[in-house]
């Protein structure tokens, strides 16, 4: 019983699905001159996608926090939390700014990015 409580702690502290941690769902980037977030791409089925983010989108705040120039630590726990609980977003899409509310869901590996700029994981 006592190993499967220390198993359970150590999936939470990794972020194991099963333990309940979950994000957006988004795959993001970061100018690496303005240090803006971006959409690189909101896999359909995502909460993202579900949400309305798009690909191109700008990121300016989590839960009315600014992010240009965040560290991608904090970035990611910000977006991190219990599956199921929600995010709340400003984002800039061309000239429009959209307050979105994404729940988060589970977490899913994505293929390792090919650009030249620093990937935020979900």
């Amino acid at each position: 019983m006592r190993a499967l409580r220390l198993l359970g702690a150590l999936c939470l502290a990794l972020g194991c699905a099963k333990a309940g941690v979950g994000s957006i769902g988004a795959v993001l980037g970061r100018d690496p001159e303005t240090g803006a977030v971006h959409v690189r791409a909101a896999p359909e089925g995502m909460a993202a996608s579900e949400a309305g983010l798009l690909a191109g989108d700008e990121i300016k705040m989590i839960d009315g926090v600014v992010v240009d120039g965040i560290n991608k630590e904090r970035l990611v726990s910000m977006l991190r939390g219990e599956v199921g609980t929600t995010v709340k977003l400003t984002v800039v899409r061309g000239e429009e700014v959209l307050h979105l509310e994404v729940k988060r869901g589970h977490l899913r590996q994505g293929p390792a990015p090919q650009e030249k700029e620093e990937r935020i994981e979900p």
